[in-house]
């Protein structure tokens, strides 16, 4: 099966845990979709597990499926550049228009990076015909209404299994607690109509 129907998709991540907390189970459940990701930074500012660490437990995770490759882009964090040098080393790297969408992070978010690259994406496809679609992370805001919903009940377990167990120097923050996780795949309009478990998008844009 195909993600939306997409092909390839270029994925943007502000942070290493980013895509995989957010995308990972529509990842393994859309095999057929190639899945590109870019990591903008090897972490946060005054976090101190920003550096090799994090990086290595991403590379891990990607390591689990044959549809994902993953590069970072060997800066230390979003905020030190400008969106006119993120663009340009973005289309340095990648031709965009080769892709079907680019997956990138909401604009209703707590943190100022996720909306760094929000911006970012918009500017990458100024004049280019290519869909853009924004992921659900858990510091997205409650103004940012999802459209889209993947069934990940399938996939849950396993994905709080590579979630705990790849990223170790996360694992005491809240939001990777077992409990968070599974609180973060709830939505009560999809509990309604009996699924479980689902990862959260909104496609800003699309083409056929």
């Amino acid at each position: 099966m195909k993600f939306l129907n997409l092909n390839k998709v270029l994925c943007l991540s502000a942070h290493p845990d980013d895509v995989e907390y957010g995308v990972m189970g529509s990842m393994a459940v859309y095999g057929e979709t190639q899945f590109d990701v870019i990591v903008l930074s090897s972490g946060g500012d005054f976090d101190k597990t920003t550096g090799g660490d994090r990086i290595n437990e991403c590379k891990k995770v990607w390591d689990w499926f044959e549809n994902v490759n993953g590069e970072f882009s060997g800066y230390s964090y979003v905020k030190d550049s400008s969106e006119d040098f993120w663009v340009n080393h973005i289309e340095t790297k990648y031709d965009v228009k080769s892709y079907d969408a680019i997956l990138t992070l909401p604009n209703q978010d707590s943190h100022f990076e996720h909306r760094m690259v929000n911006e970012i994406s918009y500017a990458l496809l100024r004049g280019v015909g290519v869909g853009l679609i924004t992921y659900r992370t858990p510091s997205t805001l409650e103004g940012w209404i999802p459209n889209y919903y993947v069934d990940v009940n399938s996939v849950i377990q396993n994905k709080i299994g590579i979630l705990r167990e790849s990223f170790i120097s996360q694992k005491d923050k809240l939001y990777f607690q077992e409990k968070s996780i599974i609180d973060f795949h709830t939505n009560y309009l999809c509990s309604k109509v009996g699924v479980g478990y689902v990862e959260q998008f909104r496609v800003e844009r699309l083409f056929g």
